[in-house]
């Protein structure tokens, strides 16, 4: 990796942790070169504008992300074990950053504010719902979940799922989180498996 490259990437990587504490909205090009001992100049270079460094930053978080999430998940096995694997993964990558999910935060600073930010966080997001859906019909093709599911319902319940996670342990600290993990998650897939399925010898710690 070239020298410059190498840089960049260290300032998004300070940037996103920035982010993931403050939100994204407070990670200016003058607060990251602080953090990074750069000069404004140094990094006004690499970024030209507030809004180019935020754009940068998700885009970071968005690789890193799909190489320590869905990659992993998806090189094993179709089906239920790869959606234990994916809400592992997806609990791992957010425990790295201090302040959790960089997406969960930065989906409530931008909800109500268009511009070329918030297009590339709808972006995103749509990318991941149309991976969970895409993990559906494989759970579907491979005869773990039912043939009449909808693929789209599916990726609604398990977001919706996973967000509750992230504000139980990041926001309320509940101590009985893993337990309600578990509880969760096999709730969830009773609405989806076919009836073979025992989801007894599935477990998120295998």
């Amino acid at each position: 990796m070239k020298k410059g490259l190498q840089t960049k990437n260290t300032i998004l990587e300070i940037g996103l942790e920035m982010a993931s504490q403050l939100g994204l909205e407070c990670v200016t090009i003058g607060e990251l070169a602080k953090q990074t001992q750069l000069s404004k100049s140094g990094l006004f270079a690499h970024f030209q504008s507030k809004e180019n460094l935020q754009i940068e930053i998700l885009k970071y978080a968005g690789d890193d992300f799909t190489e320590n999430v869905i990659v992993p998940a998806l090189k094993t096995t179709s089906g239920i074990r790869r959606i234990f694997v994916l809400i592992q993964n997806w609990i791992d990558w957010g425990e790295k950053l201090t302040g959790g999910c960089i997406f969960v935060t930065a989906s409530t600073e931008y909800a109500d504010r268009p511009g070329k930010v918030r297009d590339i966080l709808l972006h995103q997001q749509q990318v991941w719902i149309n991976c969970l859906e895409r993990v559906a019909k494989s759970a579907v093709n491979v005869g773990e979940f039912r043939n009449d599911i909808d693929s789209s319902q599916f990726a609604f319940d398990f977001y919706s799922m996973l967000l509750g996670l992230h504000y139980y342990h990041k926001l309320l600290h509940d101590d009985k989180l893993k337990e309600r993990q578990e509880t969760a998650t096999q709730e969830l897939l009773q609405k989806y498996i076919s009836p073979h399925i025992d989801l007894t010898k599935y477990s998120s710690q295998q």
